[in-house]
């Protein structure tokens, strides 16, 4: 196997901000738990795109396969909502968000880099997670249009640029691990521009996620629009890369620039990008239009989005330890370790999260402030 891409009512009561992204509060200081529960699902994307068969034929494994291209830039989409609603937070001011921003990106960047190094195949995602939050530090404070231009041009200058670096220099585009020991202009080289989500392609999904934490996604109204206008352009995606393909036959091998209609999974071109964009913002949709209706219900899911971080590296620590014993080659065997895992980290999270406000590596990301707090409430009780 090739290493695989990617690759958060009052139910268990408020959640604190936890996971990769910033705390997922709405202005008002409302919870959107969809905002975790959403987050959850992408996990159970990763599982699956890791643990079993992303090629395999029939409806089981198209429905299988789902995933493989989508739930990591349904978490990209999830850390540019959860980097405008931080820096929208009550107590918030831009200086005091963009200290957040960076102490993240301080702990993902080595974290990533080191976790790249175990024998687990999958290409790892949280040191360009680092890097979007970097490029968060630098955006916080544009207006919605300066999002959206960007956005659009990352989606389509973006793959421009990466495949004209695959054309004149394959061997530095061909888009391989990047992890700690390499020298320190490769791994800059890898996540800005040629690594598995290199920034100039990736910086897309993020943007508009930070685009629409800027709108009210409360109201079932927007929730309902969002999820009409999702369907409408992944379709609009899949049919021009349809309709490309027969025009020009299967170009994801190719190097030519009619490559650029490809829809390859993790394949850094347009299509791509918009139709994984798209579905992403669809489970956002429809996992905020079911917390709001059902709380209750979403809580397990929303606890397992609330620990995203400390789950994802314990996936990877457990594929490093039990690679054999956790995939598998055919859909049926991969979909019931996949269940068993979903559940178990369910299962887990769900009792994590009745007795401490946060996960062990979510309290790494805040334990600045924490402690802050704990000194002031010290000096002020002295």
């Amino acid at each position: 196997m090739t290493p695989h891409p990617h690759g958060h009512a009052d139910a268990g009561g408020p959640a604190p901000p936890t996971a990769w992204a910033p705390s997922a509060a709405t202005s008002q200081g409302a919870r959107l738990r969809g905002i975790d529960a959403a987050r959850a699902l992408a996990i159970a994307g990763m599982f699956a795109v890791h643990i079993g068969p992303t090629d395999a034929e029939g409806a089981a494994g198209t429905a299988y396969a789902l995933p493989h291209g989508r739930a990591a830039v349904l978490f990209g989409l999830l850390a540019g909502v959860g980097v405008t609603l931080l820096a929208r937070a009550r107590s918030a001011t831009p200086a005091r968000s963009r200290l957040r921003l960076a102490w993240r990106a301080a702990i993902l960047l080595p974290l990533g880099l080191a976790l790249q190094t175990l024998d687990h195949n999958v290409l790892v995602i949280l040191q360009d997670y680092a890097v979007l939050f970097l490029l968060g530090i630098v955006v916080l404070g544009l207006r919605d249009r300066w999002l959206l231009l960007l956005a659009a041009a990352s989606t389509l200058l973006g793959p421009v640029l990466n495949l004209w670096g695959q054309r004149e220099d394959p061997e530095t585009f061909a888009r391989q691990t990047i992890e700690m020991g390499d020298p320190p202009l490769e791994i800059l080289h890898g996540l800005v521009l040629s690594g598995p989500y290199p920034l100039v392609t990736w910086a897309a999904p993020f943007l508009i996620g930070m685009w629409l934490a800027r709108r009210p996604l409360n109201q079932r109204r927007l929730q309902l629009w969002l999820a009409v206008g999702a369907v409408a352009v992944t379709g609009a995606a899949q049919g021009i890369g349809r309709l490309a393909e027969q025009r020009w036959g299967d170009v994801t091998e190719s190097l030519d620039w009619d490559h650029l209609w490809a829809l390859e999974p993790h394949g850094q071109m347009p299509l791509w990008i918009i139709d994984a964009t798209a579905s992403a913002v669809l489970v956002l949709a429809l996992l905020l239009l079911v917390a709001d209706l059902a709380p209750r219900a979403v809580w397990p899911l929303t606890a397992a989005g609330q620990l995203a971080l400390t789950v994802y590296v314990g996936h990877l620590l457990a594929l490093h330890e039990w690679f054999d014993e956790l995939t598998a080659d055919e859909v049926g065997p991969a979909a019931a370790r996949l269940a068993a895992g979903v559940l178990l980290s369910i299962a887990i999270a769900v009792a994590w999260r009745a007795v401490f406000p946060r996960g062990p590596l979510e309290a790494v990301l805040h334990a600045p402030w924490t402690l802050t707090d704990r000194w002031r409430r010290t000096r002020s009780d002295a």
